[in-house]
């Protein structure tokens, strides 16, 4: 009886299948494409909604070849400068979170540190290419200012290519202030939907994608340095 058993489930598989093909066969190459492409929408569209309905905190910056040889020469204080920075950013256990704006969607960072820790924190970051104190307090605007220019080290590569500073996070406040939306695929052919599938914000053309460890990659390319990544990791609890 188990023999009969198998044996009918693998005919069944095998009509299954045979039945898809079948109905494949039949479609026109353009009604295929079609279907492919729409398929293929479908599991952006998830991956999209995935990742923007979670929390992601950030677990390291792994920045370019390029980025890394500039800061070890005479002139690569940028260089130097945008390392340091994703470095220091880690020590404001900033969470990154996206909230609907209207059809657009909102990020938010915070910085999950006591209020009162914040100017400390600022200040080791500003007195450590010194070596001793030499700032000891800072303005609530200047505060603002470099809390900011933090949240920029995960807000900045999530933002469209044609923003400035100004338009992503702002100076006076030290929070962010732009607004992301999905990536319109609906004018593209399959082709070109699986080359920028992993392009997923309007505007911006670095990738995003899911790790099979459950880490999120968010690339940002300079002219400069060429590709650079971060690497988010979900906020669980």
């Amino acid at each position: 009886m188990r023999k009969v058993n198998v044996f009918f489930a693998l005919l069944l598989g095998t009509m299954i299948g045979f039945t898809s093909c079948s109905e494949d066969d039949e479609l026109t190459p353009e009604e295929l494409e079609a279907k492919q492409t729409e398929e293929l929408l479908g599991t952006i569209t998830s991956n999209f909604d995935e990742i923007t309905s979670k929390q992601w905190t950030l677990k390291e910056f792994q920045p370019s070849d390029d980025m890394v040889a500039a800061s070890e020469t005479e002139n690569g204080a940028v260089a130097q400068t945008r390392i340091n920075d994703a470095e220091h950013a880690k020590n404001f256990n900033m969470v990154l979170s996206f909230a609907a704006n209207g059809d657009l969607l909102k990020p938010g960072i915070a910085m999950n540190v006591p209020d009162e820790e914040l100017e400390s924190k600022v200040l080791t970051y500003l007195n450590e290419p010194w070596g001793f104190e030499l700032f000891t307090s800072l303005t609530e605007g200047e505060l603002n200012s470099y809390l900011a220019q933090f949240r920029r080290v995960i807000a900045a590569p999530l933002a469209a290519d044609d923003l400035n500073t100004d338009d992503i996070t702002s100076e006076e406040t030290g929070l962010c202030v732009f607004n992301i939306e999905m990536r319109d695929f609906s004018q593209m052919s399959y082709d070109d939907v699986v080359l920028a599938q992993k392009q997923l914000i309007e505007g911006n053309n670095d990738k995003i994608y899911m790790n099979e460890d459950g880490t999120l990659t968010v690339e940002t390319t300079s002219v400069e340095y060429g590709v650079s990544k971060l690497i988010l990791e979900e906020v669980t609890e």
